[in-house]
């Protein structure tokens, strides 16, 4: 399975089931209540806070 993430995109390349257990993994990470665009936001926003401290 392939992800590939954007700065306002997440775009997961693979088998129905491969999707399923990475968003399950998601659910554990984050929490149930977590959507979508609140994982888009957060990984955007770290990777800008990485990018300015080099």
């Amino acid at each position: 399975m392939k992800s590939y993430k954007g700065d306002h995109s997440i775009h997961l390349v693979g088998q129905a089931w491969q999707i399923r257990i990475m968003l399950k993994q998601w659910q554990q990470q984050w929490g149930s209540e977590t959507m979508i665009v609140d994982i888009i936001s957060k990984s955007s926003k770290n990777i800008n806070e990485n990018k300015s401290k080099n």
